[in-house]
């Protein structure tokens, strides 16, 4: 019984012990992650949409609860105005979409028309050397360019896939999608969408 209880005790110490050094860490750890985060999306943006001078948060929520909806299945984590000397020039669309390893982070980048500006990576856990195909292979990216202003699904899955990363490829085409239904339904029409 006693001996039972020391190493009870022993274990309670080392769980304790161990939390507070886990807890410790993370405290002095989470500002900086939260910076380099902030910092990549920022690259992000700025790759997806070059013209651009500033980036401002959308916060209406009328607008982000319907461009929430529109992007589904893929999952709207934010949007920005892109601005260049005081004039709307685009949006940021920040969202997850399902890959083989699961949710990618993607940043689509648009014109006011609706066009596609780019597409960056921000996050995936793809398998090495088929699925990070969709970040290595330039041409796949860059054909998402091509797709007309106002484009629908349909013009996304007439989109070349890498061979061997089909699930990969489509998670980058159903962001785009959710991207272009996002803009179609509740971008166009806020305040520096098209008229």
């Amino acid at each position: 019984m006693n001996r039972s209880l020391q190493l009870i005790i022993a274990v309670l110490v080392t769980c304790v012990v161990a939390a507070t050094g886990l807890a410790l860490t993370y405290g002095l750890t989470a500002p900086r992650i939260e910076e380099q985060d902030r910092l990549a999306e920022e690259r992000s943006l700025t790759a997806v949409l070059p013209d651009a001078d500033e980036f401002e948060l959308v916060e209406d929520a009328e607008i982000l609860d319907a461009a929430t909806e529109a992007a589904l299945p893929a999952e709207l984590k934010s949007v920005y105005r892109a601005i260049k000397g005081g004039e709307p020039v685009g949006w940021g669309i920040k969202l997850a979409s399902r890959g083989y390893g699961g949710p990618m982070q993607l940043v689509i980048g648009l014109d006011t028309s609706g066009s596609v500006s780019g597409v960056s990576i921000l996050s995936m856990n793809e398998t090495p050397g088929l699925g990070t195909k969709v970040q290595t292979e330039k041409w796949f990216i860059e054909q998402f360019a091509e797709l007309p202003a106002g484009f629908s699904d349909g013009d996304v899955r007439g989109l070349d896939v890498i061979s061997g990363s089909t699930r990969s490829s489509n998670g980058v085409r159903n962001g785009v999608a959710a991207a272009g239904r996002a803009y179609l339904e509740a971008l166009s029409d806020y305040e520096g969408g098209s008229e």
